[in-house]
């Protein structure tokens, strides 16, 4: 049991650790008299205070290999000891992971908002599998969704959700977060997104994939984003009717955001105020029947750097 618990820890067996300790607790004593005999001018004859020293440098020797000894017994303790309980712990964050994915699969709303916060709580502990916890939470955003349209304020239980999610991961994004979830990916891949607030976030690094994503009814806000790295991609997204999505006041000082195949085809989309700074913002692959509704910029005489077009 004991080499086994030593093996998980990276330990080599009990035995063979204190053989090698022994050894070299050996080698030291047969220099340290061999370097003796040398300093006494190699007598044939040693007197007995020379036996007697040689005496007590082999009893300090051993006294010292029995120290060292007991010190690797205590170190591969301490070392047994913290292995177990990394286990124990990692035991349990999967055991927590499991729980929470069980609530935000539950069919009653109420337990699916137990379950976002469970994750997000999971994500800002668990650093190893912080990016595995977004993807939860971005799978969920990605899966089929036909918001009730007619609804008052075009809210209804499973948008509340949505909402949750999406201003769970706005909250790490924006500067001073406790905990930052810079760098990572979130992948909303077709998803369906009608209330969210991405207000003020920060992109310097990692990519947010809004490919393919349908903005329906309500008010998707970008306002105050600040993008200085990384990558956004809204690529074949849709904008349809009584869309509003707003960039306004938003700064584009690096990274890629990009367009490619986006449909403008309704709604309203707005960059009001918006900064481009730096970086690339592309909209020059959006087709011509893609572009009846365009984005609202502000009024200038030529296109500042950075900010592409159709037809550039």
């Amino acid at each position: 049991m004991n080499s086994r618990r030593g093996r998980a820890a990276g330990l080599w067996p009990i035995g063979r650790h204190l053989v090698v300790v022994v050894l070299i607790g050996l080698g030291v004593f047969a220099a340290a008299t061999v370097l003796l005999w040398l300093a006494l001018g190699l007598p044939s004859a040693p007197g007995p205070d020379t036996r007697l020293n040689v005496i007590k440098i082999a009893l300090s020797v051993v006294a010292g290999v029995g120290g060292v000894v007991a010190l690797v017994v205590a170190y591969r303790k301490q070392r047994i000891g913290e292995a177990a309980e990394a286990r124990e712990h990692v035991k349990v964050l999967n055991e927590r992971f499991a729980t929470a994915c069980a609530q935000i699969g539950h069919e009653k709303p109420a337990v699916r908002l137990a379950g976002v916060y469970a994750i997000a709580s999971l994500a800002d502990e668990w650093t190893e599998q912080r990016q595995v916890c977004i993807d939860v939470l971005c799978a969920y955003l990605r899966m089929p969704y036909e918001p009730t349209l007619d609804s008052p304020w075009y809210h209804d239980e499973e948008t509340e959700v949505r909402f949750s999610i999406t201003s769970v991961i706005s909250d790490h994004l924006r500067p001073g977060a406790p905990v930052s979830w810079q760098g990572h990916e979130f992948n909303f891949l077709r998803a369906v997104l009608r209330s969210a607030d991405f207000a003020d976030i920060e992109v310097s690094g990692g990519r947010l994939l809004f490919s393919l994503a349908r903005f329906r009814r309500g008010w998707v806000s970008f306002d105050g984003m600040r993008v200085s790295g990384g990558e956004v991609w809204f690529g074949g997204a849709e904008f349809a009717d009584g869309t509003r999505v707003t960039f306004d006041n938003a700064e584009f000082g690096g990274g890629r955001v990009q367009f490619e195949g986006a449909a403008f085809t309704g709604g309203e989309v707005t960059f009001r105020g918006a900064k481009f700074t730096g970086g690339e913002v592309d909209l020059s692959q959006v087709g011509p029947g893609d572009y009846t509704t365009p984005p609202v910029f502000d009024p200038w005489e030529t296109p500042p750097p950075g900010l592409l077009l159709p037809g550039a």
